[in-house]
């Protein structure tokens, strides 16, 4: 990204109007060229450079590796430290770089306003604690830490869960863990009853007794991901957690769906992975879906679906039933592996009139100006992407599709369209201001840009 700056403009610049616009900068870079512009502008870029710190590892032969920490920079300039919002270390420091652990936990000390610790141990076979206890240590006198996010391989030892269930006031906890103990907060739950919010458990395998127990004593929690959750346990969970706005499961199959006693929690966002070898879905997937959303309240609905016979096929029914409750609050449809057809999409533009995105793939089109046709009810539609399984003998036809049909979509009588994808290709509209001939006034344009989203198999 090149950035141009003039040097009388920007020096008279209040910091608190620059920092809202370098947020916008994604590339750690362009912050740190910011930052040596004028005073002005360090002052606003400085705190967000450190406002998240990260490891970098880089691999310099076949079992080398060159550690880049930011704790070296932090020593040298600490009141950079106050800025320190959130810290991501790896036990990958201690095992190639063992020089560098002391400066990391000096370094961490004088992060008085840190926020979230996430820390990541890859190692399979060994479970080496001492470090990470010492930065357990360290954040129990941090006054201001919300979260911990914990990614680890071979699990967590009774020691390390004895120190971390003393942690009190945490609004979010991660935990995934792909070996050893499945923890589900047995014994610290209690302690986290009045303050947290979101909470994402990456093994469940167990008693769904109990982890009904635990997350009942969480009645504040708001956003909750779990991965091997027994399907049965989720609509009861949902029964306890009457604040839960959003929740992230996997369907493992459940028995007979009973709706006699409907969840107290009313979801706002659900997300279900499930895998099948059947392309109408798992059995009672649908109805279970159904199930967990019985009022009015659904703004976003997605799918990750995996089968060994292709893209899932949803029931037209699924749909009809979904509008009979969530009709005015549907806004988002993002089902990508999800076959539906050119009906299915003219049923959710008309069924669903604030519907805003749709992203699913298309079970078969003969011709682009279909899809046309499908979304033409779709007023408030801001963004559509489809994996199409074209006809036969349609490749002229949809090679045809460029930016000037897109640009047509888009700017058609009562269309918010401002994102079409069609397979490999997206094309993003937007009006963009240009100069005109004379050059002494401007003018609105509307341009359709055209990006490769993914590698093409055709």
């Amino acid at each position: 990204m090149g950035l141009l700056v003039y040097e009388p403009v920007t020096s008279s610049l209040p910091a608190d109007i620059i920092t809202p616009i370098l947020e916008q900068l994604a590339d750690r870079r362009d912050l740190g060229r910011c930052a040596l512009v004028n005073s002005v502008f360090h002052r606003a870029a400085i705190p967000l450079l450190y406002r998240t710190l990260d490891v970098k590892t880089k691999r310099q032969g076949y079992e080398s590796f060159i550690i880049v920490h930011p704790s070296k920079t932090l020593l040298r300039r600490p009141e950079y430290a106050k800025y320190v919002r959130y810290v991501r270390e790896t036990a990958t420091v201690g095992f190639y770089e063992p020089k560098l652990i002391s400066d990391c936990r000096k370094a961490l000390r004088m992060c008085i306003n840190l926020r979230s610790f996430t820390w990541v141990d890859d190692a399979h076979d060994t479970i080496n604690d001492d470090n990470f206890l010492a930065y357990l240590s360290i954040l129990r006198s941090l006054p201001r830490v919300i979260e911990l996010i914990i990614r680890t391989s071979a699990g967590i030892s009774d020691e390390v869960w004895s120190k971390l269930t003393e942690f009190t006031g945490l609004h979010k906890i991660a935990i995934w863990c792909l070996h050893g103990k499945a923890r589900v907060l047995q014994g610290w739950s209690e302690q986290l009853g009045s303050s947290l919010t979101h909470l994402e458990l990456g093994r469940c395998a167990g008693s769904a007794t109990v982890l009904v127990l635990v997350l009942s004593h969480l009645p504040g929690l708001k956003t909750l991901r779990l991965k091997g959750a027994p399907s049965n346990s989720i609509p009861e969970i949902l029964s306890v957690l009457p604040n839960l706005v959003s929740l992230d499961t996997e369907y493992l199959g459940a028995g007979r769906i009973f709706n006699d006693d409907q969840p107290a929690a009313s979801l706002r966002e659900l997300t279900v992975r499930t895998s099948s070898v059947d392309l109408q879905g798992p059995p009672n997937l649908w109805p279970w879906i159904a199930s967990l959303i019985p009022r009015p309240s659904l703004e976003t609905l997605k799918l990750h679906t995996f089968s060994t016979q292709g893209d899932m096929s949803m029931p037209r029914m699924f749909l009809l039933d979904l509008a009979k409750t969530h009709k005015h609050t549907l806004k988002h449809f993002n089902v990508n592996s999800v076959q539906l057809t050119l009906q299915d999409i003219e049923c959710l533009c008309t069924m669903f009139p604030n519907l805003e995105t749709v992203s699913c793939s298309l079970a078969w089109c003969k011709d682009h100006n279909d899809i046309k046709n499908a979304i033409a009810n779709g007023h408030n539609l801001r963004s559509l992407q489809l994996s199409v399984h074209w006809g036969r003998g349609s490749f002229a036809v949809r090679s045809r599709f460029n930016d000037e049909e897109a640009k047509e979509w888009m700017l058609r009588e009562n269309s918010r369209l401002r994102q079409v994808g069609l397979g490999d290709t997206l094309y993003i509209g937007k009006w963009v201001r240009k100069p005109t001939t004379d050059g002494k006034t401007t003018t609105l344009e509307f341009e359709v840009l055209r990006d490769v989203v993914q590698d093409s198999w055709i």
